[in-house]
């Protein structure tokens, strides 16, 4: 029976491992929803955009820790897409495709 105990010991190790890693890769996700910019707050702790100082939906900042409007960050997100984008030929191709090139 020992090599069975020994088995059992070497799935209690890779489960004690897996669950280590997923409450590390937890931790980074909860570090990566803190924001990296200061908030904008007044005293009655309502969170304003950072971008157009509309206000941001308390279940928004539940949610993500949002310091912008879904419409800012999405604009956001969209430009930093493109200022990340393809260079090269690839890209040389696909906006002669996308605007009529040769």
């Amino acid at each position: 029976m020992v090599e069975g105990e020994r088995l059992a010991d070497e799935a209690d190790v890779g489960a004690k491992n897996t669950e280590e890693h997923l409450l590390e890769a937890l931790a980074r996700q909860r570090a990566a929803s803190v924001p990296q910019e200061e908030p904008d707050e007044d005293a009655d702790g309502v969170r304003y955009c950072l971008d157009c100082a509309e206000k941001i939906p308390p279940e928004r900042i539940l949610a993500v820790q949002a310091v912008r409007c879904v419409t800012c960050a999405a604009k956001r997100e969209r430009f930093a897409k493109l200022s990340k984008g393809r260079g090269g030929a690839g890209r040389i191709m696909n906006d002669e495709n996308e605007f009529g090139g040769k």
